[in-house]
């Protein structure tokens, strides 16, 4: 089965040329086709929402405290209307039901991007001894990704902006529980 661009938040080169003031053909030039434009779509998402979470995040003081903070910080990118539509991974998600397309595997590679940046975070924390030697980075990217996901699509299908704070419990549970040291955030 393959992705359904239609359901794409309806989208369609001639929405897309009507928004941003270009002509089909203008946007056409630069891609083969939508699933190619998709694709690129996606890989400057993650750019995007990279660079998002640096600059929300960059004046934290420990891995401890990054960490924390993350569920925080992706609240306040699913609610701060900065990217119109919502999370671009998650709406694109309900569509990619063939694990095979590309367009489904770019969303699980995007994914695993997500996981490694709060795995290295703990790696850090790690390294200056911060949190414990013996815990998965990768376990712990994963369940803070989990965390963040779920309460995006509860966002998503309740219009609860508080599911972010009321979840930091967990987030914080998590972050004491591979500490070495108290948090202090």
């Amino acid at each position: 089965m393959a992705l359904k661009f239609s359901r794409i938040h309806g989208m369609s080169i001639g929405k897309l040329a009507e928004r941003t003031g270009y002509s089909k053909g203008g946007i056409m030039a630069h891609f083969s086709s939508k699933r190619e434009m998709v694709l690129a779509l996606v890989e400057e998402s993650v750019t995007m929402a990279r660079a998002y979470f640096r600059d929300r995040l960059k004046h934290t003081t420990s891995p401890t405290e990054r960490l924390s903070r993350t569920l925080q910080t992706y609240g306040e990118y699913w609610t701060g209307g900065l990217f119109e539509g919502g999370c671009l991974f998650l709406n694109l998600a309900v569509d990619a039901v063939d694990p095979s397309d590309e367009i489904a595997m770019a969303l699980r590679n995007a994914a695993r991007v997500f996981i490694s940046d709060f795995a290295n975070v703990v790696r850090i924390g790690q390294a200056t001894g911060e949190f414990d030697t013996t815990v998965d980075p990768d376990d712990i990217g994963e369940k803070l990704m989990s965390l963040c996901v779920g309460c995006g699509w509860t966002y998503r299908m309740t219009g609860d902006a508080e599911i972010f704070s009321r979840m930091q419990p967990a987030v914080d549970q998590i972050v004491s529980g591979i500490s070495r040291r108290a948090i202090a955030v």
